[in-house]
């Protein structure tokens, strides 16, 4: 497949997900690759950035929060102490080291988006940190009865329709606790069913009701996403998940095989308005990123030729 060259070609953030996802390599050859994130290209560039004091720039998409997100995605092996000091700059005032972490400050006080960041910001980083299992504890508790999750129950307790950034920011973080042995992995498991099942029926991206495309944002191809979901997002987690060959996927799976160009590769379409600390791939150019996780879900659902 001449996609894979293209990949391949790429930087090491690419080349560890390509060997892993689309390749079928070996563990040891991708966890190999996957060290470089730390020594070149976008992974060090982004750690050029680090402040003394464990921080990034204070701006929209450049903060230490979303930094770290971002460095859980590119695979960012987690040694190191900068990575902890980081976290606690992220989490310290709200969950003080050392003492007992409390519901109350963190439901009334904090976006559930951003419990989910920290969750899985942590999990990745500093999985034997104490704080984290009564965090998970926090967030699964928040799930609505319709399978979701929506930060809009912090200052609008009635709520009761989950949200799709909410359930996504969530989940993604849930996953990491219980990938890394935090949460129960039946418990994770039993809430994610939950909420894929209220992403299935609304088919990703469209309203339960009437069907009708919920927010045409959702169907862009934005990378990074941020706290924003997009179709393509959700696939990519979904992916890992036996939810993939549902039915239900067929709608979204042919949206994101629509958006292929002639050369068989995905566009740099949008970007989230905010500063960056770098652009990693250029308007109007193909897409690393979007290659990889559209070839993957592809592949996931049994649709790629």
């Amino acid at each position: 497949m001449k996609q894979i060259d293209y990949l391949m070609d790429g930087d090491a953030v690419i080349r560890w997900q390509t060997l892993r996802d689309l390749l079928d390599a070996p563990p040891g050859e991708w966890l190999a690759e996957r060290e470089k994130v730390a020594s070149e290209g976008w992974g060090a560039k982004f750690l050029e950035y680090q402040k003394p004091d464990g921080s990034w720039p204070t701006a929209r998409w450049t903060g230490t929060v979303w930094t770290l997100v971002q460095l859980v995605v590119l695979g960012m092996p987690p040694e190191g102490d900068p990575f902890r000091t980081a976290f606690e700059q992220v989490v310290g005032k709200l969950m003080p080291k050392g003492r007992e972490v409390s519901r109350k400050v963190l439901t009334t006080q904090m976006d559930l988006c951003h419990l989910g960041f920290w969750l899985r910001i942590g999990a990745h980083f500093l999985p034997d940190d104490e704080r984290l299992r009564p965090l998970a504890d926090v967030i699964l508790s928040m799930q609505l009865a319709d399978g979701g999750w929506n930060c809009r129950i912090r200052m609008k307790p009635k709520t009761k329709h989950s949200s799709f950034h909410t359930t996504f920011n969530v989940l993604e973080g849930l996953r990491e606790a219980a990938t890394a042995g935090i949460l129960p992995l039946n418990a994770f498991e039993e809430a994610q069913a939950r909420a894929l099942e209220f992403m299935l029926q609304h088919k990703m991206y469209r309203s339960d009701k009437t069907g009708e495309i919920v927010d045409e944002r959702f169907t862009d191809l934005a990378f990074p996403s941020y706290w924003h979901y997009t179709v393509l997002r959700g696939l990519d987690y979904m992916r890992q998940t036996p939810s993939i060959v549902d039915s239900r996927l067929d709608d979204p799976l042919s949206l994101i095989e629509s958006r292929r160009k002639p050369n068989g590769r995905w566009p740099v379409e949008k970007r989230i308005s905010g500063i960056t600390l770098f652009d990693m791939e250029k308007m109007g150019r193909d897409s690393r990123w979007n290659t990889l996780r559209s070839l993957r879900v592809l592949k996931a659902a049994g649709r790629l030729s």
